[in-house]
């Protein structure tokens, strides 16, 4: 399917100030949009709504236009480096990228690796080997996950939903043949990554999974002693 990707400028009027108005940039990828400020103010008067631009060839209009050409060009550079190394890549991204903000987006595997390196720190301290091991366990497990469902070796941060989960669970039980205790654990490690991704500014909430658990573990005092021990590998 071939990815769809536009920039437009446009002045917010509602931010209209002495005739002066706030130029602001939307990028579109796919269907997806997001909205920037450009950090930058034109007088009404002198904005070309059908071209995006600056009217004229003042030295104030062609300023501006100079400034909004490198804007996308930075963008265009953003949204390529992403297409590189992202099967899935929003408008979102691009913005957040362009501005900084989680620029070097994280990976699903790569937060697992640091959060493990973490534990490994604490292991005899706060923390056991039996939980390390766990943990060691939940990623293996998010790892084959992936290259059986996605067909791929890991994924953006960005990607996830509640049905990652979902899907995650399922196939624990179904590929896998765990026990409900022993999926029930390994969400939730799944999940403890995610949020601490996100508490960490590595990803905007709405990638974050949330509080959701599978349906057939939402609770864990649901789960036998018998039951949790039963397929723990």
């Amino acid at each position: 399917m071939r990815s769809t990707f536009n920039i437009l400028f446009y002045v917010n009027k509602s931010k209209e100030k002495n005739g002066v108005v706030p130029v602001m940039g939307r990028v579109t990828i796919n269907g997806t949009q997001s909205q920037f400020s450009c950090k930058k103010t034109i007088p009404l008067d002198m904005w070309d709504v059908k071209g995006n631009c600056a009217k004229g060839r003042s030295k104030e209009a062609l300023q501006i236009n100079r400034e909004l050409d490198n804007i996308k060009a930075q963008i265009i550079k953003h949204y390529q480096h992403l297409s590189d190394r992202e099967a899935f890549v929003t408008a979102e991204m691009v913005r957040n990228s362009y501005q900084g903000f989680g620029s070097e987006y994280e990976t699903l595997l790569s937060a697992f690796d640091k959060d493990i390196a973490n534990q490994k720190k604490r292991v005899g301290k706060d923390r056991s080997a039996s939980t390390l091991w766990a943990m060691e366990r939940s990623r293996k497990d998010v790892a084959d996950f992936i290259q059986s469902h996605y067909r791929r070796t890991d994924m953006s941060m960005l990607e996830l939903t509640p049905e990652f989960i979902k899907d995650f669970a399922a196939y624990l039980s179904t590929d896998r043949g765990l026990a409900n205790g022993t999926i029930w654990q390994r969400c939730m490690w799944l999940k403890g990554v995610v949020l601490r991704a996100h508490y960490n500014g590595k990803i905007p909430r709405r990638s974050a999974l949330g509080t959701l658990a599978p349906a057939r573990t939402r609770s864990r005092s649901s789960i036998s002693a018998p039951t949790a021990r039963k397929g723990s590998s």
